[in-house]
């Protein structure tokens, strides 16, 4: 057996030195007439096997398929799955005769829930965790310009299979990202660490770390390594070198550090990258290459709130399951990219990924302009968050994750696992160390980003949790109480176990012992979001103020009303960093050869919760979202007093990097507001405010006649449309003027309403 590393060997730039294995692979399903090692066998004979695409579905199932139950079904645990089940899967492939006397890597991105790897019917090792990758140093069994085989025995059950939140996956088993072959040189970089960072004075950007050499060849060699840091347009704007020896069998970690003044800084309205390319040249190779995108962005987490590029900031985020509704848990680039512009046009600014999503994910977040919060995969771990067998699965996931994508500048924060708090008094000793420990890992393996450590929502005794014992940003589930309270007094108490045994702390105890002060809701506002049922009497699942059932209140009007009470407390908070809505969209699958007894979309959990459907389609709840995330907002009513010349208002400006003064402010006058579509009439005014202040803006009244007509105690109609730098129209908000006597008492609050419009 090889052993398998969580150090992932950098691909090189060259793309005739890789070898991509996606299309169809032949695929026997247990049971098996034969040992699986036979059928890796490159002598056995697969033209009867079954061809399926891969990267994509080889398994699924969801009980509700059948319409009947299942025998000791659990979707955490999977144990009405034989521990057996599976498959086997096999690709052949001819390696390039160009990759002779080179190093031959295999890797996997992520083969869920876990797999057993071959080459050739040589086992090489087993990887016992589905979203983090996993490769192999296969050069000794394979030969460049010959064929070879390489077999997966797709494991669908194992002992640590819910940390991967197998209950959101319906039960899905293939090659969940691409798998590849790639060569490098004898002498190649086996590894990277370069930290961009940005100083306080945001004039200063800075890569620094080392690069890792490896010499696998006979003889001590002479490595060096070049960086070079460029621009958008290609232009160099940092260089350095750096030399070793390194001996035969060895590696060296060589020291890199360049400097770039006046840097074009990254944050989600002008996601600006650089590329760094690492050149490594020994004797008697080929020169190597490898690139990869970077930004300079600087977070600040204070008592006084978080700020980004020294400017306040508000993560207005969603929670990404990843899902296809053809491919499972592959989701192609080009439909997440879809995906991800639809969030766009929500006014979405931030990604929690709820389980570790893809690596195209976070190449997508820097390029478009995401807050990445990467969640590593521990999930519910309320039965073995305390059991010492279960921590190298843990650091194992924990590593993986953070090695693949700490270079990403949309990467903002690390998510350590979901929902992990001890069962019982007797065992939440343990598991409290082992969450510090998994946090102090993540911590040594990337440095410049904060951590959280997302707690359970309400239930059972818990009336909700506070999170402030670890990580850096403090955390909630789906109830607010207990931060206003935290927030009005001062203290908190928590509970330490699901017995609900109670630990207090102050505010100041909480920030001695390590939190930034800033707090995130990581999930908030789950809610049956089935899009037919608009007349739904009610829809909040876990809510601090939940709607009576018989009302006449329907479940949008519930949900517009939870965006004002929830998201306008984080809005409005300055110490919130912001929250992360559960869930964008359900892991949903649409017909197949299974068969689907809804016509449309089976859900994962059984539940269509989200406000988009599953095939990219966005339900109302969509925009009401939309307009709640808003970067600004205009007030809902306002008073009419006798004599005013104009009408007055305040608002706030919640973008990062953008003055309103390079926004575009529309406005349209109404005497009667079912006219107001008909309106042709418009006028520009002129508006100015940093991010993060406040302005009061005037509106001049057309003429005279509106004047009088006002002091006349009529009311009058203002539609305002604001559109960004880029002409994207960002809410357009309706705010009816009223004689001073008719204003009700929060009419200047957050408005939610159906009049915002796609682009």
């Amino acid at each position: 057996m090889i052993a398998a590393t969580n150090r992932q060997t950098p691909q090189l730039a060259n793309p005739a030195l890789t070898l991509e294995l996606n299309g169809p692979w032949q695929v026997r399903k247990w049971p098996f007439a034969t040992d699986e090692r036979q059928l890796a066998d490159p002598a056995t004979d697969d033209s009867a096997w079954e061809s399926m695409p891969q990267p994509g579905k080889v398994f699924y199932a969801d009980p509700e398929a059948g319409g009947k139950e299942i025998p000791n079904w659990n979707r955490v645990t999977l144990t009405h799955i034989a521990p057996d089940d599976g498959a086997v899967l096999r690709r052949k492939v001819t390696l390039p005769a160009a990759w002779r006397n080179k190093r031959i890597i295999l890797r996997f991105d992520a083969v869920y829930p876990a797999g057993r790897f071959y080459i050739n019917g040589q086992f090489l090792g087993e990887h016992l965790s589905g979203l983090t990758p996993v490769e192999f140093d296969v050069t000794d069994h394979v030969a460049a310009g010959q064929e070879a085989v390489v077999a997966v025995r797709l494991i669908r059950r194992h002992t640590f299979v819910q940390m991967d939140m197998v209950r959101h996956s319906m039960e899905f088993g293939g090659l969940a990202q691409p798998a590849t072959l790639f060569a490098v040189e004898p002498c190649h970089a086996a590894d990277y660490h370069l930290i961009s960072a940005l100083d306080a004075g945001l004039a200063t950007g800075t890569v620094a770390g080392t690069v890792t050499v490896a010499n696998t060849g006979a003889e001590t060699v002479r490595a060096t390594v070049t960086v070079t840091l460029s621009d958008a347009a290609g232009e160099t704007v940092a260089a350095g070198k750096a030399k070793a020896d390194v001996a035969a069998g060895a590696e060296a970690a060589l020291p890199v550090a360049l400097t770039v003044r006046d840097p074009r800084l990254w944050n989600d309205e002008y996601p600006n990258l650089y590329t760094v390319e690492i050149a490594l040249k020994a004797p008697g190779q080929k020169a190597q290459c490898l690139r990869y995108r970077t930004g300079f962005r600087r977070l600040d987490l204070t008592p006084e709130g978080p700020r980004l590029n020294g400017r306040p900031v508000k993560f207005r985020g969603v929670n990404h399951l990843t899902y296809h509704p053809d491919f499972g848990m592959y989701t192609p680039e080009a439909w997440l990219r879809r995906n991800l512009k639809m969030m766009k046009r929500a006014n979405v600014n931030c990604i929690r990924t709820h389980y570790l999503g893809p690596r195209c994910l976070s190449d997508l977040c820097d390029e478009m302009g995401f807050y990445l919060l990467q969640e590593l995969p521990i999930d519910w771990g309320t039965d073995y968050i305390h059991d010492l067998e279960w921590v190298p699965p843990a650091l194992l996931r924990l590593e993986g994750g953070v090695r693949r994508d700490r270079h990403h500048p949309s990467l903002m924060v690390w998510s350590v696992g979901n929902e992990n708090m001890a069962k019982t008094a007797a065992t939440a000793d343990a598991g409290w160390s082992h969450l510090r420990q998994y946090d102090a890992l993540v911590k040594r393996l990337d440095p410049s980003r904060p951590t959280m450590f997302p707690p359970p929502g309400p239930a059972n005794k818990i009336k909700g949790i506070f999170e402030v014992r670890v990580g850096d940003i403090a955390d909630t589930h789906y109830s607010f109480t207990l931060v206003k309270d935290f927030l009005a007094t001062g203290r908190l108490s928590n509970p330490r176990s699901w017995e609900a045994e109670m630990e207090t702390c102050t505010r100041e105890e909480a920030l001695a012992r390590g939190w930034s002060g800033v707090w995130f809701s990581s999930e908030w506002g789950i809610h049956n979001m089935i899009p037919d049922l608009l007349n739904a009497p009610h829809g909040s699942i876990i809510d601090d103020a939940q709607e009576p059932p018989f009302t006449e209140r329907n479940s949008l009007q519930v949900f517009q009303d939870r965006l004002e009470r929830e998201w306008g407390l984080m809005r409005g908070e300055r110490t919130c960093l912001g929250g992360a809505f559960f869930p964008w969209i359900c892991a949903a699958a649409g017909s197949g050869p299974e068969g689907n007894p809804w016509g449309w979309m089976l859900f994962g959990e059984d539940a269509d919760w989200g406000v988009m459907c599953a095939d990219l389609t966005p339900k109302p709840f969509f925009w009401a979202m939309r307009v709640a995330y808003s970067p600004v907002h205009f007030p809902k009513r306002l008073a009419w007093r006798k004599g005013q010349r104009d009408i007055n208002f305040e608002i706030e400006n919640q973008f990062n990097a953008i003055d309103l003064s390079q926004c575009v402010l529309r406005v349209q006058f109404a005497r009667a507001s079912i006219w107001m579509t008909c309106i042709r009439p418009f006028r520009d005014v002129p508006v100015s405010c940093p991010p993060g202040g406040r302005v009061t803006v005037h509106l001049p009244l057309p003429d005279d006649a509106w004047r009088a007509h006002l002091d006349g105690g009529n009311s009058a109609l203002v539609r305002c449309t604001l559109l960004d730098p880029k002409g994207f129209k960002v809410i357009v908000a309706e705010t009816l003027v009223l004689s001073g006597d008719a204003v009700r008492a929060g009419d200047d609050l957050m408005p939610i309403g159906p009049d915002a419009v796609l682009e």
